[in-house]
């Protein structure tokens, strides 16, 4: 999903990058952009369940990825 060498502390670069991808829509993007603006929590309500292994897959892996370096 994320492409080799890409890391990120900001979850919408991390979100952006999953659409530059074509994993996620520009409307996936701003539903949990929104949902975490509002809530100050990472949730997964307004994507399909699919999408939202996606990006949960891509934050673990990114997660990794910060901390090696």
């Amino acid at each position: 999903m994320l492409k080799d060498g890409f890391s990120s502390h900001k979850y919408s670069d991390i979100l952006d990058h999953l659409k530059e991808n074509g994993f996620l829509s520009i409307e996936d993007v701003n539903k949990l952009l929104k949902e975490y603006t509002t809530t100050k929590k990472i949730t997964f309500d307004c994507i399909t369940k699919e999408k939202s292994l996606i990006v949960s897959e891509a934050l673990i892996d990114n997660y990794h990825r910060t901390k090696s370096n």
